[in-house]
């Protein structure tokens, strides 16, 4: 499997898992802007090879998940709890493969499939 679709398979699923855990949690806004972005990742999968212009949005995507994961007071918290529970341990290993490990896969991916052109 290639890199680039593995990546987008590993944070579609890691955002869809966290969204269920957090779903009586977090306002609603945010999981449905979640399940919006994780039904873009997997439509995104079957014609990222038909829209070249699909692969730069994606690339911004992976770019701002990793600032706004970095920059969010919740997200910094979760880390900092990190441990005191299996619930809270499950969706900070979630939230690093969906916001961190996936996107990062991307841009390695994306950036090593141009450099073969």
């Amino acid at each position: 499997m290639k890199l680039i679709y593995f990546s987008l398979i590993l944070t579609a699923i890691s955002l869809l898992i966290g969204s269920i855990m957090l779903l009586n949690l977090v306002p609603r806004i945010l999981i449905i802007g979640t399940l919006a972005i994780v039904a873009f990742l997997i439509i995104s999968l079957f014609t990222i090879n038909k829209y070249a212009v699909l692969k730069y949005i994606l690339l911004i995507l992976a770019i701002l998940a990793i600032i706004i994961s970095s920059s969010s007071k919740a997200h910094i918290q979760a880390f900092r709890e990190f441990g005191q529970s299996l619930y809270i341990t499950t969706l900070d290993i979630l939230m690093i493969l969906g916001f961190y490990v996936g996107p990062i896969l991307y841009i390695v991916a994306l950036f090593r499939d141009n450099l073969k052109k």
